[in-house]
């Protein structure tokens, strides 16, 4: 039976009509949050679209900004992004969490903990990055690929790992020479 399906999918294109029905589903969620207000910038990788859930109100990215495909964000609890923000694929963001030290119910309760997530400007973030509430990421942080960022991140910090840990610094020097040329990308 899959066999005799997988050939209709292949006589009739299914497969590449079923992946040009994506990309719509994506363009028709990027219009809906550009009438909210938000001009989000899209960059599809394949597979995958994003996901902006919670109170949309309490989401805003700079128009200079972009996200991937398989990114995921929670702004409940508020989510802000800056200018020239660049992620790769599968970009997690929460800004909510459960209560667990609580003496009504294990693993946890009812209650929602809202803790806002802010990333400057300049942040640059690798593939498979998550971001947990709370967290304030500096200006022209690098954020290696996988990694956890469990709380704030100093201005320049180059971070990895889960937990992370900062590995080093940007040159601070450089990085200002060329904001100041306003040579971004």
């Amino acid at each position: 039976m899959r066999r005799i399906i997988i050939k209709l999918f292949l006589i009739f294109n299914i497969d590449i009509l079923i992946n040009k029905l994506k990309y719509l589903l994506e363009s028709c969620q990027e219009m809906r949050l550009r009438q909210e207000g938000i001009n989000l910038n899209f960059i599809n990788q394949g597979n995958g679209g994003f996901t902006i859930a919670g109170d949309i109100k309490k989401f805003s990215i700079d128009n200079t900004s972009h996200l991937k495909s398989d990114t995921f964000i929670d702004c409940s609890g508020g989510v802000s992004i800056g200018r020239y923000f660049h992620t790769g694929r599968g970009l997690t963001i929460f800004s909510t969490n459960h209560n667990y030290e609580n003496l009504n119910s294990i693993p946890y309760d009812d209650i929602e903990i809202e803790a806002p997530v802010i990333i400057k400007d300049f942040v640059w973030c690798g593939s498979n990055v998550t971001i947990v509430p709370g967290v304030t990421i500096g200006e022209g942080v690098v954020v290696a690929a996988g990694t956890v960022v469990t709380k704030d991140i100093p201005d320049y910090a180059v971070i990895g790992g889960n937990p992370h840990k900062i590995i080093k610094y940007r040159n601070i020097e450089s990085f200002q020479h060329l904001k100041n040329e306003k040579k971004f990308y």
